[in-house]
């Protein structure tokens, strides 16, 4: 054989490769393929299920080059054995675990990529994983109620940790904080149902999205506002684009709110509703006989312990995997398997249109 049909031959025999990982580069993967997940000496592939405590928290193992990380702490509705004491008020954020499972497949529909999901099945008031450390052994004196709470969180960390080691020379990720909420108004109040009907409800239509910075916060000024990026659970990605004021990445046309409002999912922050206003005739007034406010979680521990968090009491990861805390509400979000349906493909599309804008991937969007 001649010494130039060898060269042939060769570049025909390495073109396959070469294909492979210029796919993988684009989309901010620096490695052509999974490798194995390992989670205390045992191996996993992208796809299998990692079981924590007695079974109670698992975690679907995600694509290595996935940025995505789903969390669903507060779906579950187990009770242990032997029962875990109810130690806490606060009840289920219902059906988050099937929008977060229908999220995830759109996700993977749409950039042929797993999600990662955690996930915690015993119920709320028995073990809640957003419990800050300081209160961890004073709420759970029960044993198995604390390994229940350390084993979601060793479960997060690792799948954390993989994410944000996959992508230390690629483009970045988000943890997406599932949760739901069942705030009200004072009396019933029209919305537009997911099949664009006005309806009534005493339910507040509104997602609230949660970075860990105070209502009071959200509540002020773009130039108050543009000062707290480092201590926010997106300060990573506030440091990455240091030409976009913060408050446009919290409010903003292309802030998370204002890409699911694009969706027709009502946020909070978002750019219709900015700012959290007192309202007497909405929300009632409180014990002195003053106007409410617009009521609105801002996010919880998981947030700021795995998002990028600088500044505070709980500090984050300083790397390109920031984190949003979701609040759902039932009506137009997570209440049955239509409104899930609908619901998951809006969501996913501004995860993706998030991930594009911010993160620099090219994902393509249905």
């Amino acid at each position: 054989m001649s010494f130039t049909k060898l060269k042939m031959k060769t570049a025909v025999l390495l073109l396959p490769v070469l294909i492979v990982v210029i796919i993988s580069f684009k989309n901010g993967g620096h490695k052509p393929a999974n490798t194995m997940f390992t989670y205390e000496g045992k191996s996993y592939k992208p796809g299998d299920t990692v079981f924590g405590f007695k079974q109670y928290v698992k975690l679907v193992v995600g694509d290595d080059d996935a940025p995505l990380l789903l969390g669903v702490p507060h779906d579950g509705v187990g009770i242990g054995d032997p029962q875990i004491p109810e130690t806490g008020t606060t009840g289920r954020d219902i059906n988050t675990l099937p929008l977060a499972m229908e999220i995830a497949a759109n996700f993977k529909t749409a950039t042929k990529k797993r999600a990662w999901i955690v996930i915690n099945t015993i119920g709320r008031k028995r073990v809640d994983p957003n419990t800050f450390p300081n209160d961890v052994d004073k709420r759970y004196t029960h044993e198995d109620g604390k390994r229940t709470y350390l084993s979601y969180h060793s479960l997060l960390k690792a799948a954390r940790e993989r994410m944000g080691e996959m992508q230390k020379t690629g483009k970045g990720g988000l943890f997406l904080d599932l949760h739901g909420q069942a705030h009200r108004y004072q009396t019933p109040q029209p919305y537009i149902s997911v099949k664009g009907k006005e309806m009534s409800s005493s339910f507040i239509d509104q997602t609230e999205l949660g970075y860990g910075l105070s209502g009071y916060a959200i509540s002020q000024s773009d130039e108050y506002l543009d000062k707290l990026a480092d201590s926010s659970s997106i300060a990573a990605l506030a440091k990455a684009h240091p030409e976009v004021p913060f408050s446009q990445l919290i409010r903003g046309p292309y802030s998370f709110g204002g890409l699911l409002e694009a969706e027709k999912v009502v946020a909070v922050p978002g750019t219709n509703i900015k700012t959290l206003v007192a309202d007497a005739a909405l929300f009632g007034t409180d014990a002195k006989g003053e106007a409410k406010k617009r009521p609105y979680f801002n996010g919880g521990y998981c947030t700021r312990k795995y998002g990028t968090v600088v500044l505070g009491s709980t500090t984050g990861y300083q790397d390109n995997i920031s984190s949003i805390q979701a609040e759902t509400p039932g009506i137009t979000v997570r209440n049955n398997e239509m409104i899930r349906e609908i619901a998951a493909e809006r969501f996913n599309r501004a995860i993706i249109n998030f991930l594009n804008k911010w993160y620099g991937y090219s994902f393509k969007n249905r």
